[in-house]
């Protein structure tokens, strides 16, 4: 598993999930997270937030991304979220 920050991609560049949190205080800006497997399948997730760090738990199975207004907390497999703080 590769995570890594990336600009703003194409639309249908790649499969893209969007990870937004609703709150009267979210910013305009987002992150782009491209996620590649251990078979070379790419997704990108878009977070709310500015970029700050990206990296993945293998001890946890997690994969952790902090964004300047959330810290997101996925599961390795689907992407999908398991906590979310702002």
């Amino acid at each position: 598993m590769r995570v890594e920050i990336i600009n703003q991609p194409y639309s249908g560049e790649f499969k893209e999930r969007i990870y937004d949190m609703e709150s009267p205080w979210n910013s305009q800006s987002w992150t782009w997270i491209k996620f590649t497997d251990d078979i070379g399948t790419e997704t990108v997730g878009q977070f709310r937030g500015l970029p700050k760090a990206v990296k993945v738990s293998t001890q946890l199975n997690e994969i952790i991304v902090l964004t300047s207004d959330y810290l997101y907390r996925l599961d390795f497999q689907e992407y999908n979220i398991i906590e979310t703080e702002d």
